[in-house]
């Protein structure tokens, strides 16, 4: 994997055909399914090395600071035809100790790479009040960050996630998606599974509706969500999905992970979510005022 190395010794200007060609491949929507790897990890980086069936890898920011850290950047883990997604959203703490600076560094080494931005935590138990600063305090940081990236002319896009869940949370997002034409949505659905969430599928699907309702975004890619009956009847703007723990359970032989049983995997899930293709999406004043289960 050296030729992403020769390729950042060059200095920006100086783009590989690679890079150029990834550079326009991160603004295209993240649709179908994609695997997240954890790093540094031998047993992934095995499994990236040469396979050619994988295109976007979804990477929690605290890994590929990791990997930074050590070797200067990804290319030992990553292909020159890998997209890297790197997912700010992680545990409280960890968001909590990241500053913008630390954001800034990385998204100049990683790209070009999609940056799913996450500064503050949300969660339905705390007051409106609180819930609508997260918001606003989250809504601030992506502005910040994507004003950054147009300063600093980086080859990195950002996709926005969920800090709220009603229709009215996400009303909040409209000035920045109009201000920078976005239009994806990164829905961050760990949380609604495990723990004190038990299995809230029926709820995760009522509030991708509601986000969708309130941008009327073309793309919604679910984050942390790979389970076969998960996938189903979802809203047909739910184009993408990653995960871990389905993918590597149905891709490995319990030594390591198999590059072979990839793409079969790939193909199973996208089947599942192509099915949400023949719903309707429903028209947007049926959502507004409506009550959603929390």
């Amino acid at each position: 994997m050296s030729s992403q190395v020769e390729s950042r010794e060059l200095g920006r200007g100086q783009q590989t055909l690679h890079d150029a060609f990834n550079a326009h491949r991160i603004y295209e929507p993240v649709r179908g399914v994609h695997p997240r790897v954890e790093l540094p990890d031998e047993q992934y980086e095995e499994w990236l090395d040469s396979n050619r069936e994988v295109e976007y890898v979804v990477i929690n920011f605290s890994d590929a600071e990791e990997v930074i850290g050590e070797d200067g950047d990804l290319s030992r883990v990553l292909e020159p035809w890998h997209i890297p997604v790197i997912l700010g959203t992680e545990y409280d703490e960890d968001v909590n100790e990241r500053t913008f600076q630390d954001v800034v560094d990385l998204l100049m080494v990683v790209q070009p790479a999609i940056y799913v931005p996450d500064v503050v935590f949300s969660y339905n138990w705390m007051d409106e009040e609180v819930q609508d600063n997260a918001i606003e305090a989250y809504t601030g940081h992506v502005r910040d960050l994507q004003q950054e990236i147009i300063e600093q002319d980086f080859d990195v896009r950002l996709i926005p996630t969920n800090k709220g869940w009603k229709y009215e949370h996400f009303m909040e997002y409209r000035e920045l998606y109009d201000d920078f034409d976005y239009e994806e949505f990164a829905f961050y659905a760990v949380q609604y599974t495990g723990g004190d969430a038990g299995n809230a599928i029926k709820v995760l699907r009522s509030h991708v509706r509601n986000c969708i309702a309130a941008l009327d975004m073309e793309d919604v890619f679910l984050i942390g969500r790979l389970a076969e009956d998960d996938l189903l009847d979802f809203d047909p703007r739910v184009r993408g999905a990653t995960g871990l723990r389905q993918w590597t359970d149905a891709c490995s032989d319990g030594d390591r992970l198999l590059q072979d049983a990839w793409p079969e995997f790939q193909e199973g899930r996208e089947a599942k979510l192509s099915v949400n293709d023949s719903q309707e999406q429903r028209p947007m004043n049926d959502f507004y005022g409506q009550e959603e289960d929390n």
